[in-house]
């Protein structure tokens, strides 16, 4: 998982206030050599990042009234004094518009963790309230005197509703006088789930607590009215001398305009290549990022690095000039040289921030972003809606034939087939109805150019893909180039108002892909408005050309049935039933490195289909996973297709290994060079991580200090052959087999 970590500081007067409270009655100082609540397992490699002090949250007491204890100097305070504290739970967070379990990335979720769940607080009684959060925890004094440099890290999964409130980390060295503020958000928009870059988080607090004895942290939420904050596996550690941070990527798509329109993640080959209207190349893709250096170091001859995969093989590489960046200061790079895609595919533009000097924690130094070109699909958006929404939000929104729109620019002329969807929640007691538009940019002035029929809205379509062809009148539907916007209008019914009625559904909204030419029309003022959304909707034209089948690669970690005597390799065999083939099964997969990964690659796959499927023991369905009638793994094909699963994940059929090594993965495998490697622990525990080849010579080694949860992209110029991926924590090894084909 990767990790972007923002960091914002300013120094205020602290705010002294009365509310209720909760606190132990000792005040303890926390000092010492790496503290946990639990046995970290730490080997602590002499190097940056070592323990200074952390909790898990093992605060589980069965003796208390309310099944938990609150250590000593921790204190818990609710600014309003309504009872909305902090608390400490180990389950599902609830509400009326919340139920969360324990998110997966809580390496430590078994034994707790805290959390304000506001969604509760206003639901109590089975009566709903919006009283706005304020209330933080803090911890107690920590010593960081014998430390140059102090990082605060820490695992959150949060969502509040509905503007821009604070989510803060606070911090004091003078018992509450002063006090330093960090956005712990990172400005992520409401209504929003955490967004994976921000779910584990690292924030540098060396010019405030290092080398002082009474550091303090306070967690606090203020404005919130819904949803929830929760907080686990948080430690103190010194900084590393070297930790250069890519804290964000642009992928701008050049418009031919003298200007670029963002990030596109599926475009038709035919409208790429062209020159611009006014300038540039249609289609070239060009390359910018925002770097943190997050080390005690100043580094050196910092760059931008990007290599560009088509279907898993690399296909360019460029790099930016290099950059001095200062200890804790930003800069930008950008690569010089645009990439044009000039073949169907799916593309990978893997960023990554290097500099001169060694990194000590490279976790945090990529990320990859993806593009594919086809020959009829136009979608700005990716395939998964974060959230959705529609006019509601906005002054006298949410009536009656209302339309979210995306606006795209056609370069070629071309034939329009359809609109296509992503339908979100729906109000059926509002009876609505929906229907797909195409508008034109005629003159500065946007006309209805062409439209769908209108469909009721009803249980089918709810979390759905919805393609819609366009009524056809022989002319409207052969587009010349020109700016187009393709739109959901909505009705629905108001027994309050029905003369303006509602919108009665909502649209997918993706918040992982950065928002560019997103619209609104609001009927009641004839107007268009821009959202800074990205609605999921896209088009369909007739071209032709692109592949219409694809290989792929079912992998399956059958780690857990041979651990617990469910699958017994040599003797048993496990199949893939699916859509695909009717449901009847596959050959049987194969495990050729007996590391208890089953592989199996099916040609002639259909692009662009939803596939179902199932691993099952011995081609039997009452063995297989999710017995029973379901549910069932769903995939979209693409041209490139590698599916790494665990059998039965998600579901408690089979129990999890209780080794501190729970996992340890490496995919695709075989590969050309290029492969991931995950790794978790049961417990923080530093690693070893070693490759070799089949004559013992090293290849890559890498130290990870106290993590139980790491990932990183191993890019090697290696021979094609046999190599061993070897993981130590100072008590076990495991070792896993890799293949470079």
């Amino acid at each position: 998982m990767k990790k972007y970590f923002l960091l914002i500081i300013f120094h205020s007067l602290a705010v002294l206030t009365f509310g209720q409270t909760l606190q132990n009655a000792s005040d303890a100082l926390a000092t010492g050599s790496p503290v946990f609540d639990k046995n970290s397992g730490c080997n602590s490699f002499k190097t940056g990042g070592n323990s200074i002090w952390g909790t898990t949250f093992n605060w589980k007491n069965s003796a208390d009234p309310k099944g938990w204890s609150l250590p000593a100097g921790w204190s818990i305070v609710d600014n309003a004094g309504l009872g909305n504290l902090w608390v400490w739970r180990n389950d599902t967070i609830k509400g009326n518009y919340t139920s969360v379990s324990t998110p997966s990335w809580f390496t430590s979720a078994s034994d707790g963790f805290i959390c304000l769940p506001m969604d509760e607080y206003n639901s109590r009684g089975g009566v709903t309230t919006s009283t706005p959060s304020d209330s933080y925890i803090e911890t107690p004094r920590i010593n960081c005197s014998a430390v140059s440099s102090v990082v605060v890290r820490f695992n959150q999964y949060f969502r509040f509703c509905c503007k821009d409130y604070n989510l803060q980390l606070l911090v004091t060295t003078d018992g509450g006088l002063n006090w330093a503020t960090y956005d712990a958000k990172f400005g992520v928009a409401g209504n929003t789930f955490t967004p994976e870059a921000y779910r584990s988080v690292e924030i540098n607090i060396s010019d405030v607590a290092a080398g002082l004895a009474n550091v303090q942290l306070r967690f606090y939420m203020h404005g919130p009215k819904s949803y929830f904050w929760m907080i686990d596996d948080l430690k103190l550690t010194e900084a590393y001398q070297h930790n250069l941070v890519l804290e964000d990527t642009w992928l701008d798509f050049d418009g031919g305009f003298g200007t670029t329109v963002g990030h596109i993640n599926y475009w038709p080959l035919s409208q790429m290549g062209k020159s611009g209207a006014t300038s540039g190349i249609v289609g070239n893709y060009f390359f910018k990022a925002a770097f943190l250096n997050n080390g005690m170091a100043d580094a050196q001859s910092a760059k931008l690095n990007v290599k560009v995969l088509k279907n898993g093989t690399s296909v360019h590489y460029d790099l930016s000039p290099g950059k001095n960046i200062w200890s804790l200061t930003r800069d930008t790079m950008k690569i010089t040289n645009p990439y044009l895609a000039t073949d169907f595919g799916d593309y990978r533009f893997d960023f990554t921030a290097s500099s001169d000097n060694l990194d000590e924690y490279p976790d945090n130094n990529s990320v990859s972003l993806f593009f594919t070109a086809n020959d009829t699909l136009a979608h700005r958006a990716d395939f998964s809606a974060e959230s959705s929404s529609n006019t509601s939000g906005w002054f006298d929104g949410n009536n009656k034939g209302d339309m979210v729109g995306v606006s795209y620019d056609i370069y070629s002329p071309t034939e329009i087939n359809s609109i296509t969807a992503y339908l979100a929640g729906y109000e059926p007691a509002q009876n609505p109805q929906f229907q797909f538009v195409l508008m034109k940019d005629v003159e500065g002035t946007y006309v209805e150019w062409l439209a769908s029929s209108v469909v009721n809205m009803n249980a089918s379509y709810r979390h759905r893909w919805v393609t819609l062809p366009m009524i056809k009148d022989g002319e409207t539907e052969f587009l010349l180039p020109g700016n187009y916007v393709a739109c959901v209008r909505m009705w629905g019914t108001d027994p309050l108002d029905t003369a303006k009625g509602s919108n009665g559904l909502s649209v997918g909204w993706d918040m992982t892909t950065k928002p560019t030419n997103t619209l609104m029309y609001l009927t009641s003022l004839g107007a268009w408005y821009k959202t800074g959304k990205l609605n999921m909707i896209g088009f369909n034209i007739s071209s032709t050309g692109a592949p219409t089948q694809a290989p792929a690669t079912f992998n399956v970690d059958m780690t857990n049935p041979i651990a617990y005597g469910e699958f017994k390799p040599g003797i048993d065999f496990v199949d893939i039933a699916g859509s695909f083939n009717n449901w009847t099964g596959s050959a049987h997969l194969t495990d050729p490195e007996a590391d208890g990964i089953y592989s199996i690659t099916l040609p002639g796959m259909p692009v662009a289909k939803v596939i179902e499927y199932k691993y099952r023991i011995n081609g039997n369905w009452n063995s297989s996973e999710y017995p029973n009638g379901g549910p069932n793994r769903k995939y979209t094909v693409r041209y490139w297709n590698i599916l790494n699963d665990k059998y039965n994940e998600g579901v408690s059929g089979v129990s999890m290994v209780n080794n501190q090594l729970s996992s340890v993965n490496a995919y695709p495998n075989p590969s050309s060079g290029l492969f991931n490697v995950e790794i978790t622990s049961e417990i923080p525990t530093d690693l070893l991580i070693t490759l070799t080849d089949i004559q013992g010579r090293i290849m890559h080694q890498k130290k990870v200090i106290c993590s139980s949860q790491h990932q990183e992209i191993i890019d090697k110029n290696l021979a094609k052959g046999l190599y061993f991926l070897t993981v130590n924590n100072g008590k076990e090894v495991t070792t896993k087999k890799v293949i470079i084909q």
